[in-house]
């Protein structure tokens, strides 16, 4: 059975005197599996996840989903994608949005009618009338997710997922990836929160400047007795140059009188 998702030696670069921003990056996502893209800020997570979205396009490798190319319109029929900070029209109330993207996914009348309620009952927005203008950004991501979900992905791509919910979200965000896992679903979840990406990946990539730095099940990356961010931290840092974190005038006393 062919991967969800096929990504070899995928390399993409911004500008021409840049360094590669991706940089061979090759990895497989299958159904039923949740996969966990980590890496510090400028590593190339979310240039990843745009590749196979269809945001952007790559400069070389391979890159496939459902075996096609990312832009083929039967397989982006079948992706789900929440971006780390979703904007919608301010204007619009949350059952407007998911109106008009369920429209756009040719859903009909009659199942809008059944799942935009139920969606908005699992963001917890069923019972908000106020227009996206005065949502606070953790209410936007559960909209941005609820988005994502609503014409049944069989790829669902999370990026940042929970980073401005509260525990009472994170958990909701934490049952729903296990429940679209068991029906088969594939996971993409691009997250800095690594406490989060332990307790729902099956399979982690760790990368840096533009690289994997190591790749694998969650028993094969992280030893037992350990945890996933003291490996983040140990292969990060041995990636980067060493340095003082600290400036010098904070322990500086300055000149004595």
């Amino acid at each position: 059975m062919a991967a969800v998702v096929s990504v070899k030696d995928l390399r993409k670069r911004y500008r021409r005197r840049d360094p590669l921003a991706v940089d061979g990056v090759s990895f497989e996502v299958e159904a039923g599996q949740a996969f966990g893209l980590l890496g510090p800020n400028g590593a190339g997570k979310t240039s990843i996840v745009k590749m196979i979205a269809g945001l952007i396009r790559p400069d070389g490798g391979e890159l496939a989903i459902f075996g096609a190319p990312p832009g083929d319109p039967a397989a982006r029929t079948q992706l789900g994608f929440a971006p780390e900070d979703p904007d919608f029209p301010k204007f619009l109330r949350a059952s407007e949005v998911l109106d008009y993207f369920a429209r756009l996914l040719g859903v009909d009348e009659d199942d809008r009618k059944r799942r935009i309620p139920e969606t908005l009952a699992f963001a917890g927005l069923d019972g908000e009338k106020r227009q996206i203008r005065q949502y606070s950004k953790g209410m936007k991501q559960r909209l941005g997710i609820a988005q994502a979900i609503l014409g049944r992905p069989k790829l669902l791509i999370l990026d940042e997922p929970t980073a401005d919910l509260d525990p009472l979200g994170r958990r909701d965000v934490r049952a729903l990836i296990e429940r679209l896992k068991g029906s088969g679903v594939a996971i993409l979840l691009n997250s800095h929160l690594l406490s989060e990406v332990e307790l729902v990946c099956d399979t982690v990539a760790i990368m840096a400047k533009g690289r994997v730095l190591k790749e694998g099940t969650m028993s094969e990356v992280v030893p037992q007795g350990s945890n996933l961010e003291d490996v983040f931290v140990q292969l990060v840092e041995a990636n980067q140059p060493p340095k003082d974190h600290m400036p010098t005038f904070i322990t500086d006393k300055g000149p004595t009188a």
